[in-house]
């Protein structure tokens, strides 16, 4: 007779509150007060805010104005990245300690896959606040762990191991646990379909779990319904595996007041297309088009994009694209623009050999190679591409 299939074990590692723990190492001045990391300008977005900010009602993705409103005596601060990212990678180091697979979510937080690690490490409540004290003892920052047979048990479980605890669900327990939680606390639904749902009368997740097909299928639609029905009773059969690459790389930036100046969006166009590129060349991925995005004044939105002659991953064959694109938009209409971005799309496997009839991304790759490199050892502001002057 077969064994039974062994049920999966995954942990869902989350700093806590990580920008602001770092810069609290930094200026332990901030250590119990309220903290708010993010954009400081009028269209700015709140990054990370400290527990004692988010009593006030405060939390990420907000709108910075309105973490201005309801906390106006808390610290905010622009945030220091390339701080948070060397400390991530210490972070990531530490956790492939544990495990033969983590899959990084963001800087502050990961997957790893704990399946069959009982025997080696003990039991997995103990692995986890032993790497809970590894992270504190290394790094000095909390971490909360939540532990589940998927992805989506352990990212849920997370939420209650918090702040800088561990929590563990076992699949028998899944959709007892799921039940009484509100619909917004399972990945995947977001505002649109969290009022879809209200609209019928489902407003936890048990609920939603024995919800009608028909009248799920008409709020949210026949492929979307079954599949957060299924969430729902905490059943997640996706894989734990590597992040698929990007189908796409974009960069964008809202400006503080609307800009009309083609000079002053094609200096911005050329950073953003630098970004990108040097984004695009760590996948190791050649792009077959680039595109841009501008949001007016009035908020309507363009895009477009333009396929290259031959593949490419420069700097220059992004941004000349992304500015002949921007040039033709601005002759058409010409309003102030209140947000511009580049992106690249149609990523592909670096080519084994680019034409020999065409020298120019062979050339542009390998000059932004060289930039990338001066960058990563001098910071970002040490080396940039001027600007080609216009003729007259």
């Amino acid at each position: 007779m077969a064994p039974e299939p062994q049920e999966r074990l995954v942990f869902h590692v989350d700093l806590d509150a990580f920008f602001v723990e770092v810069e609290r190492q930094e200026n332990p001045g901030l250590i119990g007060k309220p903290v708010i990391i993010g954009g400081l300008g009028p269209r700015g977005v709140v990054s990370t805010a400290s527990y004692e900010a988010r009593r006030f009602g405060v939390h990420s993705a907000q709108a910075m104005s309105v973490a201005r409103r309801l906390a106006p005596n808390a610290i905010y601060l622009r945030g220091n990245h390339k701080l948070y990212r060397d400390v991530s990678k210490k972070f990531m180091a530490i956790l492939d300690e544990y495990s033969p697979l983590v899959v990084p979510m963001s800087v502050d937080e990961a997957y790893m896959d704990m399946t069959g690690t009982e025997r080696s490490l003990g039991d997995p409540l103990d692995t986890a606040n032993k790497i809970r004290a590894n992270v504190k003892d290394s790094l000095r920052l909390p971490v909360s762990i939540g532990i589940g047979p998927s992805k989506l048990v352990a990212k849920v479980a997370t939420e209650h191991a918090k702040p800088n605890g561990v929590f563990r669900v076992r699949q028998e327990d899944a959709r007892a646990f799921f039940a009484p939680q509100p619909v917004r606390n399972m990945p995947g639904i977001g505002p649109k379909a969290e009022e879809a749902l209200k609209e019928l009368g489902i407003t936890s997740l048990g609920q939603l779990a024995t919800a009608e097909d028909g009248p799920l299928r008409r709020a949210l639609g026949p492929n979307h319904s079954g599949y957060l029905k299924q969430r729902a009773r905490g059943i997640d059969r996706s894989p734990i595996r590597e992040r698929p690459k990007s189908k796409s790389i974009s960069a964008e930036t809202t400006f503080s007041s609307d800009v009309i100046e083609i000079e002053k969006l094609e200096e911005v166009l050329k950073d953003l297309s630098e970004r990108v590129g040097t984004r695009l060349r760590r996948t190791g991925q050649l792009a077959k088009q680039a595109g841009i995005k501008l949001r007016y004044g009035d908020f309507s939105t363009f895009t477009r994009q333009k396929t290259f002659v031959t593949p490419g991953d420069g700097d220059q064959l992004i941004y000349e694209t992304a500015a002949g694109l921007l040039r033709v938009e601005m002759a058409r209409r010409g309003d102030p623009v209140r947000l511009i971005g580049v992106s690249v799309s149609g990523l592909g496997e670096q080519a084994a050999q680019l034409s020999l009839l065409d020298a120019t991304p062979l050339t542009d790759t390998h000059t932004s190679e060289a930039i990338d490199s001066i960058r990563e050892r001098y910071g970002s502001d040490s080396i940039s591409r001027g600007m080609k002057s216009k003729s007259t």
